[in-house]
């Protein structure tokens, strides 16, 4: 996936269309942002076109550049794909949802778990949260992106590192497996070690993230500070990507 960037570079120059220049200077922005191992300043507005927005701009284009509108209609909406396998990223972290998790909710120390190449953690930590990141390292031996991650990423499975490390007021999951039952062990755990602190889970309700029986289970508390928190975190593809609070 190395070519995207220049592929869409070479798509936008060719359509010369203002939207679509403005959602290539957006992944242009995110992929300026990660090659630095910098969480974005806010969360990336949508990518991908709808259909009324296809046709205005062929309208103006021309038909004859239908396949290649498509074609970087495509890529925009694989943006999430193209950051999983460039920088073995699947979230986008950014500062203002770090800032409101931190503020609204009272955190200064905080636990990821199962945390891959820990964007998150970055984010926190640059908001001012004493973070210890961790994961079980698995996905790391296999895949490119597992020797850089953003803040440093203890090896621990998600159970052990929340029994031993529980002075945190914040355990944070960010995509767990929609496979297994990991994010099930993880709330035993929190419930068995520290219940006291916040337990958040980013992901996708029934979809991209998480065990079918995770999402049947009656424990997603909605708050007032949540709902504010969740306003910062917009999606930015057709993955309806959210922050849920366990009771």
């Amino acid at each position: 996936m190395t070519e995207y960037i220049t592929k869409i570079n070479q798509l936008d120059q060719e359509l010369d269309n203002e939207i679509v220049h403005r959602q290539v200077n957006e992944i242009r922005q995110i992929d300026n942002y990660v090659k630095r191992q910098k969480p974005l300043p806010q969360a990336p507005n949508m990518l991908g076109l709808l259909p009324d927005q296809f046709e205005d701009i062929l309208a103006d284009i021309g038909e004859d550049k239908r396949s290649s509108l498509m074609a970087i209609n495509n890529l925009f909406n694989n943006c999430r794909q193209y950051l999983s396998l460039e920088y073995g990223i699947w979230s986008i972290a950014n500062l203002e949802t770090a800032s409101l998790i931190k503020d609204k909710l009272g955190i200064t120390k905080a636990l990821e778990i199962m945390a891959g190449n820990a964007f998150w953690s970055k984010a926190l930590e640059e908001v001012g949260i004493e973070v210890i990141s961790t994961d079980s390292l698995e996905w790391a031996k296999t895949s490119k992106t597992g020797s850089e991650p953003f803040h440093q990423v203890l090896d621990l499975a998600a159970s052990d590192a929340i029994k031993k490390f529980r002075d945190v007021d914040l355990v944070l999951c960010s995509w767990s497996p929609n496979f297994g039952q990991s994010d099930l062990k993880t709330v035993k755990a929190w419930r068995t070690y520290n219940k006291s602190s916040y337990l958040l889970f980013i992901g996708e309700r029934d979809g991209a993230t998480n065990s079918p029986q995770f999402w049947r289970s009656d424990w997603f508390k909605k708050t007032p500070e949540l709902a504010e928190i969740n306003r910062s975190f917009k999606s930015y593809d057709f993955i309806d990507e959210q922050i849920f609070e366990i009771r």
